[in-house]
């Protein structure tokens, strides 16, 4: 397949119907049906059954969608890439970091730095932990930021500061006139899980007892901000790391360590032609600075 008959299969898939794929691309409709006919024809197999104008994808498109996803990602992904290339400007400081960190950590940096040193460029962009080192690797940013399970740093970081595992629950909620909350505690309680990242998870799974055994009416998401919304609306507690919690609303909301201590790192990956600009170690400087509570 092209590129173009990547993305069509992705969406007819996707969407159920070749009209609506046809919307959402801006083609003609029998410009998709083309391209899934000459996909089919190219390859010499049946991606979807046509009945009364439906289609019904096969077991052959239902094996290749998520090859195809990967794929048209990972395109994605190069495009932004060439696209930041592209945008280079003297002088920007260009860094990726985890969603939550850049929802609450990385305005923060911001304006702290244009308090003590001026007028700063950035780029801020969001990336999932496990792209974050080869991103900055590559040469695409300056900076990255990331959260590790841990006290030890990953190979090629420098630990900014290390935290613990936190509990954020509604102010009211009968566990919250408790300074720590015990993991055992935890259990049986309604949770809201946050299942970002799989060695976090992995330490949660260890620590907290029933963690993996959540029931069918448990809630779970991969966006820090979403379960904190979810606690606000009473619909339990969440376990996050004391990094993500950076400068957020707390209103209504109580924020106490979970002990045993889990212990969580701040990490960042530097490139190796920007580690000695001035305004690299003076944005380093301001990181190492911050105090990262988990008690509110």
């Amino acid at each position: 397949m092209d590129r173009r008959e990547i993305e069509v299969f992705v969406t007819v898939m996707q969407l159920g119907s070749v009209s609506a794929a046809a919307r959402l691309l801006n083609m003609a409709q029998p410009s998709v049906s083309k391209a899934i006919a000459m996909i089919e024809r190219r390859h010499g197999i049946s991606l979807f059954e046509r009945h009364k104008g439906r289609l019904t994808p096969t077991e052959a498109a239902r094996q290749l969608l998520g090859e195809a996803s990967r794929l048209e990602a990972e395109l994605s992904r190069f495009d932004r890439y060439v696209d930041t290339i592209r945008q280079m400007r003297p002088g920007l400081i260009r860094v990726a970091a985890t969603p939550s960190l850049s929802l609450g950590l990385l305005p923060v940096l911001a304006r702290l730095y244009r308090e003590r040193h001026g007028d700063q460029g950035f780029i801020f962009d969001m990336h999932p932990n496990h792209d974050i080192t080869a991103a900055v690797e590559r040469g695409q940013y300056d900076l990255g930021l990331m959260v590790q399970a841990g006290a030890d740093p990953l190979p090629g970081t420098l630990k900014i500061a290390g935290g613990r595992i936190i509990c954020i629950m509604p102010e009211d909620h009968p566990l919250a006139v408790h300074a720590e909350i015990g993991a055992g505690d935890i259990s049986g309680q309604d949770l809201v899980a946050i299942t970002t990242d799989r060695d976090i998870v992995a330490m949660l799974m260890r620590n907290v007892p029933g963690f993996d055994r959540r029931s069918s009416r448990s809630l779970e998401t991969n966006r820090y901000n979403i379960a904190v919304n979810l606690v606000r609306q009473g619909l339990g507690m969440t376990l996050v790391d004391g990094f993500t919690t950076f400068d957020p609303p707390k209103e209504g909301l109580a924020w106490r360590p979970v002990t045993p201590s889990m212990e969580v790192s701040l990490l960042a990956a530097i490139g190796e032609t920007t580690a000695q600009r001035p305004e690299m170690r003076a944005l380093l400087d301001i990181l190492g600075g911050l105090e990262f509570g988990t008690a509110g």
